[in-house]
């Protein structure tokens, strides 16, 4: 059983080192009011590949599509 769920960007890129991006994901959701969503890294994607999302949180009055940087 998975702790979560996968999210990839619509579109493929390069991001040059030290710098960061805000990714579309083409994701809206609608959560229960006294609950929240939230954005961590997978941790194989920070060994395996150097790559580390930085992690956020979706409260559950947020109707936009979901980005990560």
């Amino acid at each position: 059983m998975v702790a979560g769920h996968e999210i990839y960007g619509l579109k493929n890129g390069t991001i040059s080192a030290q710098r960061q991006m805000l990714v579309d994901t083409g994701i809206a959701i609608g959560l229960c009011r006294v609950t929240y969503g939230r954005l961590a890294a997978r941790s194989g994607m920070a060994s395996k590949h150097g790559i580390a999302g930085g992690g956020g949180v979706i409260d559950a009055d947020y109707t936009g599509e979901i980005k990560v940087i």
